[in-house]
């Protein structure tokens, strides 16, 4: 099996997961944020989009309103991470609109690398380049984006959500053992109560199901990265 490998320094090393929506940092990197937290990486998660749009674009429901989802989501996010052990001062909410992020390429960049700046990371978590959901490819569109305006000795995996698919060719596979962090990941995962569960009247299905939730909680999580 396959590790990141760890990097030694006199100060902390910083990483850096870029989320398209509240839950996709716990689902793809839970484990792996966890495991570098334990090993004393100063981990922060920088989410895309507000995920004001789960229940009327994928479900058609129109109670509750788009704004309250959002709120909502933001709550999940604040209880999953402290599940997950990130410093809250360390969670940045940018709060594109939902569906909507490949719209807002140029601020969304100009603010990345803003942050790129300020943390100056030795790894960067992404969603994988071919991921089949819009905001997905536009995250990773963003961050690849800014990296040539910031420090080139940083480090960029790519992780799987929708497309879970071998990568093309010149991407490595990386497998992280995180069988000791499976528990806690478990438990910040069920904090997105309104992606995993039928919350709402008229909802039949919840926005994930279980078995696509199940796909994440293994002991190991997988990675991209360039050859």
């Amino acid at each position: 099996m396959f590790y990141i490998e760890r990097l030694s320094s006199m100060t902390a090393n910083k990483m850096v997961v870029f989320a398209p929506h509240p839950d996709d940092e716990t689902l793809a990197c839970g484990g792996t944020i966890m495991r570098r937290i334990r090993e004393g990486y100063d981990v922060h998660i920088v989410v895309m989009t507000d995920g004001r749009h789960s229940h009327d674009l994928v479900l058609g429901l129109q109670e509750p309103s788009t704004e309250t989802i959002a709120k909502v989501r933001t709550a999940e996010f604040s209880e999953a991470t402290r599940v997950l052990g990130v410093d809250p001062k360390n969670l940045v909410l940018l709060e594109f609109e939902d569906n909507r992020l490949s719209q807002h390429m140029t601020e969304a960049k100009a603010r990345t690398v803003q942050i790129l700046h300020r943390i100056q990371p030795v790894e960067v978590y992404v969603p994988y380049r071919e991921d089949s959901n819009e905001d997905h490819r536009a995250t990773y569109e963003i961050v690849r984006s800014s990296f040539d305006e910031t420090n080139p000795m940083t480090k960029m995996y790519e992780y799987p959500v929708w497309n879970r698919n071998p990568p093309h060719s010149g991407l490595k596979v990386i497998v992280v053992d995180v069988h000791n962090e499976l528990a806690r990941k478990t438990e910040a995962l069920s904090k997105y109560d309104s992606q995993i569960s039928k919350c709402y009247p008229h909802q039949k299905t919840p926005i994930l199901s279980r078995d696509f939730v199940n796909t994440f909680l293994s002991d190991t999580e997988t990675f991209y990265a360039a050859e």
